[in-house]
Parts: C-alpha cells; structure tokens; sequence
C-alpha cells in the first residue's frame, strides 16, 4: 500500500513524578473503582447513577455507535456493490381487422454490479482510517465517563463541605446568642457598657446573615448534581439534604510511573488513535496519485414482444474495465497530499501535549495533596487554640478581666479557623479525586 505505515510515537518521559509521593500512594493496585476509595456509599451511588444515566456519557456512547456504523459504511462502500431491479410493461393490443383484442405483461429483470480495484492500497488506508477513528470515539467515551465521575466526585465533596459551614456556623450562632444573654444581664446589672449589647447584638446579626448564602450553596450543589445525574434540579433534595462528613480517602494505591499513563488515561489512547487516522488518511491521499481501476458489468433478463404468443426473452451480459489515470489537475492531488501530511504532524504534537498535560496533571495533584494536608495539621492546631482562647476569654469577660472586644476577636478567630480547616478538608478530598481521575479514571468504559 502506498503512503506512510503507522509508527506509534515515541515520546521521552521521566522515569519517576517529581513531586513527592504521599505514602498512601506508595503501596498496592491502582483502585477500581477508586471512588470507593473514599468509603461513602451515597458517593458511590450517586456515582453509579451518573455511569448510567449522565447526559455527557450517554452523548458519547452515541457517538461511538454513530463512528461505528460510518466505519461500517466505509468498509462496505469498498467492496463489490451489486443493484438488482425489475420493470414491468402492460400492453393491449385493440381489435383490428386481422387480430381480436389481446393484454400482454411483460418483465425485465437486470442485475447491476461495480468493483474498483484496489491496486494501490487507497481503499484499504480509506478502511483504516475509519474504524481507527471509530476506536478514537470510542476512547473518547472512556474519557467522557473520566471527566464525569470526577465531576460527580467533586460536586458532591463540595457539598458535604458546604454542609459543614453550615453546621459550623449554626453552632457558632448558638454560642455567640448564648453570649448576648450574658452581655444583656451585665448590662442589666450595670456591670457592662450598653456598647458591649449592640457589639454582640452585631454580632449574632453577622453570623445570621452568613446562613442564607451557605444554604443557597448548598442548594445549588445539590442542584448541579442532580443535572449530572439528568435529573431535573431539586430532584435529589430529599436524599441529599440530610447533613454528612466530607468523604475521606481511607485508602489508597499505587501511582505507578509516568509511562503507565499511555495506557491509563483514555485521551492519550485517543491521540494516538488520531494519529494512525491522519496516517492512513496520508495513504488516501497518496492512492489519488495514481490510477483507478473499476469493473462495472450488468446482466439483464428480458422479454420482448406485444402479444402472448409473441414474447421473447433475452440474456444479456456485459462486463467492462475502466481505468481512470490522473494527467493534469494544476497540483490538486498534491496539495491534498500536504495537507494530509499537515493533518498528520498536527496529530503528533496534540499526542504530546496530550501526554505531558497527563502528567502535569498528576503532578499537580499531588503537589495539592501534599500542601494541604501539611495545612491541616496546622489548621487542627489553630482551631484547638482557638477554641480555649475562646472559651477563656468568655469566663474573663464574665469575671471582668477583660473586654467583650477580646470575646469578639477569640470568637472570629475560632470561626475563621473551623472554616479554614473544613475548606482544608474538602481540598484535601478534592486533590484525591484530582489525582485519580489524572491517573486515568475508572477502567469502565462507555459505548
């Protein structure tokens, strides 16, 4: 066959990710699926249902039937192709002098057919090149259900955390009303300025206006995971409204080298796909240089004459070889030629962005890993301290030792820590997801 082989490309990879590896990815399998890494069985449901019945995913899986079928086509349009048909004639012959009135129905049948041979390989590259890119739709599937099940990941870890500033900012809300009570009876007693009661009264307001925007968050949360489930918003408000933990990842996996990735994530698998399209598209273009040649041949069966008595039938059959030899098109073909050869350069290098975006992507998520869970440990001391200095400050102010300036300030301080640190925790989750879905996302695949 004329035009260039496939190659598969080769690419220059490091033998180890640079950023450091945590050790609960030092150690065992890659998980599948790694959502259940986390250990949360609504995760795992909500996942399951998006698997099912997310509009993304299921537009994929279309799309790889759809890239099928046209591959299917192309394969069958290269073969031989044989019409066959039929005609019918009525004929009545009206009374006359010689002959009395007679019908007559006559039939032709005739068998059409056309073969090009493939003398240069052009309809074999034609053929290549469309069931590799019905393969390619069909990796892009994969990477539809990655991006999907992360995002359903994602979504609903945002969601446990939005939750949790709720629960935060409820509790500090009780605390800080219970604290009005005791300014107002110091108040009352003359043991505190009336500037204390309007500073706590501000306070208790601050904290209730922080409630709407959490619950909106939250609502919309719930809303964005319904649509990627497709589901009307509000539809998982029932299920999804009672309050849980941010999921934790409690175990975790081997992160392997960055070479595995070329069979781990599926858009690398379709780059290359893309690749060995362009490069039998390059044949395609290469086979339009040289001469076609076609048989097309016929056979036709038919009767003839206008009375019953008169009919006479036929066989005729003819067969022909056409050969159709390019002399001047003022450089068409070849332009077509470069072009393909362009196509096919360009599939190169969106091979290796590809390629290095996938690892950039790992890297990053384990840079994430690492600084947040260096931030946690910070955060859960913050918030211990915080949380006395809290709690001093209020049995001080109650002992008039000090002002309700210093309650206010431990107050926000313990507020501002115990959202830092649930933020922490859902970037801490997020960054797992992040890592496995870079990694290459479920082995399921879609279609």
């Amino acid at each position: 066959m004329v035009g260039p082989d496939y190659a598969a490309p080769e690419i220059a990879l490091p033998a180890e990710y640079s950023a450091p590896v945590p050790p609960l990815f030092e150690d065992g399998p890659v998980a599948e699926p790694w959502w259940l890494a986390f250990d949360d069985p609504v995760l795992a449901r909500l996942v399951g249902r998006g698997i099912e019945e997310n509009l993304d995913i299921r537009r994929a899986a279309s799309r790889v039937r759809e890239a099928r079928a046209v591959a299917q086509g192309i394969a069958a349009s290269t073969g031989p192709l044989l019409d066959t048909g039929a005609s019918t004639t009525f004929t009545t012959v009206l009374a006359s002098e010689d002959k009395d009135r007679g019908d007559s129905l006559l039939v032709d049948l005739f068998l059409d057919g056309f073969y090009e041979v493939d003398l240069f390989g052009g309809l074999a590259r034609s053929r290549q090149a469309a069931w590799a890119r019905a393969e390619q739709e069909a990796r892009l599937a994969a990477e539809a259900l990655r991006i999907s099940t992360a995002e359903i990941a994602r979504t609903y870890i945002r969601l446990r955390a939005a939750q949790r500033l709720l629960n935060l900012t409820e509790a500090l809300l009780e605390l800080q009303r219970q604290t009005l009570e005791v300014v107002r009876e110091r108040v009352r007693s003359g043991l505190a300025p009336g500037l204390d009661q309007v500073r706590a009264e501000a306070a208790v307001a601050s904290l209730e206006a922080d409630l709407g925007p959490l619950r909106a968050e939250a609502g919309q949360l719930r809303n964005a995971l319904a649509v990627l489930l497709a589901a009307p918003p509000g539809a998982l408000e029932e299920e999804l409204a009672p309050r849980a933990e941010i999921p934790v990842a409690q175990a975790g996996a081997s992160l392997g080298v960055p070479a595995d990735l070329l069979r781990r994530r599926p858009d690398v698998q379709a780059a290359e796909l893309a690749i060995l399209a362009s490069t039998a598209d390059v044949g395609v273009a290469v086979a339009d240089l040289y001469p076609r040649l076609t048989l097309p041949g016929s056979i036709a069966l038919g009767p003839f004459g206008i009375a019953p008595g008169d009919v006479v039938t036929s066989v005729i059959a003819s067969l022909s070889a056409l050969l159709d030899y390019p002399l001047y098109d003022g450089g068409l073909r070849r332009a077509e030629v470069s072009a393909a050869e362009e196509r096919l350069l360009q599939s190169v290098l969106l091979y290796r962005d590809t390629v290095l975006g996938a690892i950039a992507d790992v890297e990053a998520a384990l840079l994430a890993y690492q600084g947040t869970q260096a931030r946690l440990a910070a955060l859960r001391t913050a918030v211990d301290r915080n949380r006395t200095a809290y709690r001093q400050s209020q049995q001080l102010y109650r002992d008039g030792f000090v002002s309700f300036i210093d309650v206010l300030d431990s107050q926000r301080e313990l507020n501002s820590s115990l959202q830092d640190l649930a933020l922490a925790e859902q970037n801490l989750s997020l960054a797992v997801v992040d890592l496995y879905s870079a990694l290459g996302g479920s082995s399921l695949a879609a279609g």
